[in-house]
């Protein structure tokens, strides 16, 4: 079997065991104490990492081991003067984490120790832009070309991808892996319509196939296409029957919010709310924030704007959805994209 996973990370896990850092001017010292749990509460069966996470990057590193206890301890330097905002969340393939904003800790107070929550730690939901394809799926008229797409993403060079890809799937037209393949490389092209044709080519060829559905939805979204978003998603809804990906009904939830549908709105987050209990989609708190704002249930959409921001810290529109939550019932205020 064969994964490519088309979303590339910045890479901060560059080195792990007691990270400490040069004191400079404006700086001071703080001991940060943690532990990492599961979703049960006891500690992870393997060591984990941690690491902090800040929104220019710059203050970005990677963090100490947990010991068998789930515990770690990190002597940090802090900048009293950065305006940056900064979490600390744990790292481990396969799994998701909770984070906690550190922004500032400690700053009026001469305690040289603070003491984090625990951060969480859940498996991760399926991701429905990796390519994974077993090589007894990929049909012999299709297989030397979607190899080498395979070789040219490992580079990576996405448009010669996209080349033999387009090759693998005129070669077999029913390879609803492979159009899949070329919507997901078609997106990292900006080439949005043609990653939609794809997507469909893919769903006709297999429609049990459940990643298609997905992708789908979600092109559709940014091409604010409501119907094909909705469509798209209570499809999949109907045919993904262990509820492997609860983010449809978060965007079933949006395109019925974009039709005006806020009844169907709110019901349908609140489902991949109470499907998603590791919280792997956490902008669908946003998402229902928004919809009973629209309902004028002000305080129900400040309880889970604010939901949002904790589960979330590192949002990249972080800034965007505080000042929304801070202005909520203003004419004025700013309204982020939904996803």
């Amino acid at each position: 079997m064969r994964r490519v996973n088309s979303c590339l990370g910045f890479g901060l896990l560059l080195g792990l065991a007691g990270f400490i850092e040069p004191a400079a001017a404006d700086t001071y010292r703080v001991i940060v104490t943690g532990k990492v749990i599961m979703e049960d509460g006891s500690p992870p069966p393997f060591s984990v990492g941690v690491e902090r996470v800040c929104s220019d990057l710059q203050g970005s590193a990677p963090g100490p081991l947990t010991n068998k206890k789930g515990e770690f301890v990190w002597n940090m330097e802090m900048d009293a003067f950065q305006t940056r905002s900064c979490f600390i969340r744990a790292t481990h393939a396969g799994y998701v984490s909770t984070g906690q904003d550190i922004s500032g800790i400690n700053v009026t107070s001469h305690d040289p120790t603070y003491a984090l929550k625990p951060l969480v730690l859940a498996k991760s939901s399926p991701d429905p832009y990796s390519i994974v394809v077993s090589e007894d799926n990929v049909p012999g008229h299709a297989k030397t070309a979607f190899k080498d797409a395979l070789k040219a993403l490992d580079v990576p060079d996405f448009a010669k991808a996209a080349s033999l890809l387009e090759e693998a799937v005129k070669a077999s037209p029913k390879f609803a892996e492979g159009w899949h393949a070329l919507g997901v490389v078609d997106e990292r092209l900006s080439k949005a319509p043609e990653a939609r044709d794809a997507y469909e080519h893919a769903i006709k060829a297999s429609p049990k196939f459940l990643p298609p559905y997905v992708t789908l939805a979600m092109i559709c979204v940014r091409l604010k296409d409501w119907g094909c978003a909705g469509q798209a998603a209570a499809t999949g809804i109907k045919m993904d029957t262990k509820k492997l990906f609860p983010e449809l009904y978060l965007h079933q939830g949006v395109a019925e919010y974009q039709m005006k549908d806020l009844s169907g709105a709110e019901g349908s987050v609140q489902e991949a709310i109470r499907l998603d209990s590791g919280h792997h989609h956490p902008r669908e708190e946003y998402v229902l924030g928004r919809i009973l704002e629209a309902k004028g249930d002000a305080n129900g959409a400040k309880e889970h704007m604010a939901a949002y921001l904790k589960l979330d810290p590192g949002t990249p529109d972080l800034d965007a959805v505080r000042g929304h939550l801070e202005n909520l019932g203003k004419p004025d205020a700013p309204e982020p994209a939904l996803e």
